[in-house]
């Protein structure tokens, strides 16, 4: 390739960035235009600088290089990003020399398979910068990472690799066993990698049914890795991590054989152990290649999945989920910073005993379990604050009291079996509450035909034991003795399914609801007269109603339903929620509280 193919960097002036939809670049603080390219960039800035530990003062963007072609001429680009050498003679004015890391940043649109301004323009740039080793190449859902070497007669080769070290580290320490920790992500790297990998197994592994499915698998065999380290420490032992793949391994056969090996024996290891017994039903298997498990686990195996917030793996995991359990039955998974939003408004306490009877992918509880958490970790640690406190937060002695917490205090319920494999395994992923997930209609309970209702009702019975909390409990609905579990909880999370597509008309659901009746208003405003059954009723206006039936006297919950559920002048004014027609989510969220008329 001639060097004067290269790509021409295209940039932003000052006076280009000088409009209404001007962003501040994480490096320079200059304003700068948005697109898609320079999103990308400002991704990887943030990315090197959290996830690598590279200092800002070390990094420059659109950097000149200078080089010249074998025939003698001179020629020169501008790189998106480059790194300078800590140590440099002159810091205030480093040179090529000082590059330690260069980076090529392309739009989405331009794929690796690109011979003008895939990886190869890397290759080039490498070559240039004669005391530079690494560079990656990135358009926003694919990284190359290359080391350049030089062979026996002094040409420069390239060798991928599956990441490049960070500052402070070396080759080496990548391919250590016994390297304790992995890159915490920062951002919309885990967003990036779960996608990138899925449609890797997608397309190259030829797993169109079940690629979600093979992704989970080697996600929590992961996670279970990460775990060990904790065991390790209290029981004394050395940890050595098994889910990882060398900086080269995935290159050759038989360094792909000796990955798929190490990770499958750690994923039957997993699927017998008493911490995941309850979300494998233990026929599971790996059906990738060695080739394709080298390679997803390479992508996976850079981050540490325990150690990122729960907003930067929830993400990542319910975006994965809802784009792969399509939003069918009224599926439809709540904004995050609206389940946020929801949780902080009712800041729940670890003796408060937490249902979502809707529970989908487990967003709400998986929210309510990092805001204990903290709670928790502050009462553990009361004379630590800021960072020295999120450094605890997931330390042994808080993970054990959050895992006794969610073993006691927490449950969720959804009708798609899929969804509560789903929840499960993102309680796991927020470490950790898994076990109280239950498949069955909530609608139709206490009857229905579903086993998992008599193993939520034994699991709140133990609750309730536990908690010693049984004079609080509503006898209304006839609990007595435990005989099911309504009246039972100090808090609901919701979003329960809704629309008119939906409709509920069986006539032993509708029966069990003041909600499922027509009513006629009593003359002189004496209140209200229950009438007929209906017909049929939206879903989300039973939910309301069972979440009252669910409720303790004097206890409270926020739902989401449909703007028209309470916009119609009927008893279903009731129903409230923040969803207009077009999906948008309203700034507003509404308070309820069973009345106590004790």
């Amino acid at each position: 390739m001639n060097p004067d193919d290269l790509l021409e960097i295209e940039t932003a002036t000052l006076d280009d960035a000088q409009d209404e939809n001007a962003v501040l670049c994480l490096l320079t603080d200059l304003p700068i235009k948005p697109s898609p390219k320079e999103d990308n960039l400002q991704s990887l800035i943030r990315m090197l600088m959290e996830e690598y530990g590279f200092d800002r003062g070390d990094m420059a963007r659109d950097y000149t290089i200078t080089s010249e072609t074998d025939e003698g001429k001179k020629w020169k680009r501008r790189l998106e990003l480059v790194v300078f050498r800590p140590d440099r003679a002159d810091y205030d004015h480093p040179t090529q020399a000082d590059i330690i890391r260069l980076c090529v940043v392309q739009d989405p649109k331009v794929k690796s398979n690109d011979q003008k301004k895939g990886p190869a323009a890397l290759q080039e740039a490498l070559g240039a910068v004669g005391e530079c080793e690494f560079g990656l190449w990135f358009n926003g859902a694919e990284f190359t990472f290359l080391r350049k070497k030089t062979n026996a007669i002094g040409q420069a080769v390239f060798e991928e690799l599956s990441d490049f070290p960070g500052a402070g580290e070396t080759l080496d320490d990548l391919d250590r066993s016994d390297k304790l920790t992995a890159r915490v992500p920062a951002n919309d790297s885990l967003v990036r990698t779960f996608k990138y990998c899925h449609d890797y197994i997608y397309g190259n592994e030829g797993r169109t049914k079940d690629a979600f499915w093979q992704l989970l698998n080697l996600i929590f065999c992961k996670i279970y890795d990460e775990k060990r380290r904790d065991i390790c420490a209290r029981t004394n032992t050395s940890y050595r991590r098994r889910f990882w793949v060398g900086v080269t391994e995935k290159n050759t056969t038989e360094g792909q054989m000796r990955a798929y090996e190490r990770i499958n024996e750690l994923f039957q290891e997993m699927k017998g152990s008493a911490e995941f017994d309850e979300v494998f039903e233990g026929n599971e298997e790996i059906k990738l290649t060695p080739r394709g498990l080298a390679f997803v686990a390479a992508e996976l195996a850079r981050y540490s999945f325990l150690d990122a917030t729960v907003d930067v793996k929830g993400l990542a995991y319910e975006t994965i989920v809802g784009n792969t359990l399509k939003r069918e039955r009224g599926q439809f998974f709540t904004p995050r910073n609206i389940m946020r939003a929801m949780v902080q408004m009712m800041d729940p306490d670890p003796h408060e005993r937490v249902l979502d009877p809707s529970c989908g992918s487990g967003g709400f509880l998986v929210m309510t379990l990092d805001h204990v958490r903290h709670k928790l970790a502050q009462r553990l640690f009361p004379e630590l604050e800021g960072e020295w406190l999120r450094d605890k937060y997931n330390s042994p002695e808080v993970n054990a009291q959050v895992q006794e917490y969610a073993e006691t205090y927490q449950f969720g319920i959804d009708f798609d079996p899929d969804l509560k494999r789903a929840a499960r395994m993102n309680m796991v992923m927020a470490g950790d509450g898994h076990a109280n997930i239950f498949h069955f209609n909530s609608l139709e309970y206490p009857g229905g035909h579903f086993p998992d209702r008599a193993a939520f009702d034994a699991a709140v019975q133990r609750s309730i034991e536990k908690a010693q909390d049984q004079d609080d409990l509503d006898t209304e609905h006839g609990n007595q003795g435990y005989s099911n579990s309504l009246g039972c909880f100090d808090l609901i999370f919701s979003n329960p399914p809704f629309g008119a597509k939906i409709p509920i008309n069986d006539r032993q659901i509708l029966e069990q609801f003041d909600l499922g009746h027509t009513w006629r208003r009593l003359p002189d405003g004496a209140g209200w007269d229950k009438q007929q059954l209906q017909s049929s009723q939206p879903p989300e206006i039973l939910f309301i109603d069972r979440c009252y039936q669910f409720l303790k006297p004097g206890a409270a919950w926020p739902s989401c339903c449909p703007m028209a559920s309470w916009a119609t002048p009927t008893p279903s004014t009731c129903a409230t929620g923040f969803c207009n027609a077009s999906g948008c989510w309203r700034p507003s969220i509404c308070r309820w509280r069973r009345f106590c008329p004790r």
